[in-house]
């Protein structure tokens, strides 16, 4: 009798085993599921860096219907000194500014999703009249969007942002110095404005700001104002800890009356 107990203890016992080990390799089996679909997702982004998707939107101007792209993701491999990304970003910067094909008013997605009245229409198209004959570019797109952007008193940090974008496009054209540097002097007199009216929320992002300003200036040749920009950085408590070397280094430039531009 005792035998046969033994028995049966030693039978559950082997049963409870298996089962123990069927829920163990079901286990790892999950997490390796779960690893090969982390893995997957890190190389479709790697392999395809940047994608969008289409958007209708309708002109709030004219009524024109046509359709955007908007970035779902992309990839960075690198960031210049003004901040501008490097990477498989696809049409990343193109996509933030659109325009009507019809009466070229420009602005962002959201610019898109509004209504306005009839005086304010008649209004935006006395803006746009300059532009009626000329051929759109991405620079004359976020030139378009800032000067509707300042018939509605946005942010000056939103203007100087659209600035920073359109300098961006010009980047190594050897055609367009001038004008990039132009783009700059105003993205940096508009960051300065946000500041002044302390628009950001973040204490840590002033220093930031300085430091763009200072690197912006020291791109258009003005290189005591840039080294004073960047003393403000540097000098500034709450800045992020990078931000340290990066300002100094690129006060060295200033300095040296460097103006890189394509750093």
């Amino acid at each position: 009798m005792s035998n046969q107990k033994n028995f049966l203890y030693k039978q559950v016992g082997s049963n409870h085993n298996k089962t123990m080990i069927m829920k163990t390799t079901m286990n790892h089996l999950l997490i390796l599921r779960k690893l090969l679909l982390i893995i997957g997702i890190l190389y479709s982004t790697l392999l395809y860096g940047h994608t969008s998707y289409p958007k209708n939107v309708k002109c709030p101007i004219d009524g024109k219907e046509f359709t955007i792209y908007v970035t779902g993701s992309y990839t960075t491999f690198n960031t210049l000194k003004d901040f501008q990304k490097q990477g498989a970003i696809g049409d990343l910067y193109e996509s933030y500014v659109n325009s009507c094909p019809k009466c070229h008013y420009s602005g962002y997605q959201s610019d898109f999703d509004t209504t306005f009245s009839e005086t304010t229409k008649q209004d935006v198209l006395k803006i746009l009249e300059p532009f009626d004959k000329s051929k759109m570019t991405d620079v004359i797109e976020n030139e378009i969007a800032i000067k509707i952007h300042q018939y509605f008193k946005r942010d000056n940090d939103d203007i100087a942002n659209l600035y920073l974008v359109a300098s961006y496009f010009l980047r190594g054209d050897s055609l367009q110095i001038t004008k990039r540097k132009e783009l700059q002097l105003n993205c940096a007199t508009y960051l300065t404005k946000a500041i002044d009216a302390k628009e950001y929320k973040k204490a840590e992002t002033y220093a930031t700001i300085n430091y763009l300003i200072g690197e912006l200036y020291r791109r258009i040749g003005e290189f005591e104002t840039a080294i004073k920009y960047y003393d403000f950085a540097i000098n500034d408590q709450n800045k992020k800890e990078w931000l340290l070397k990066v300002a100094t280094k690129q006060k060295e430039l200033a300095i040296k009356k460097d103006d890189d531009n394509s750093i």
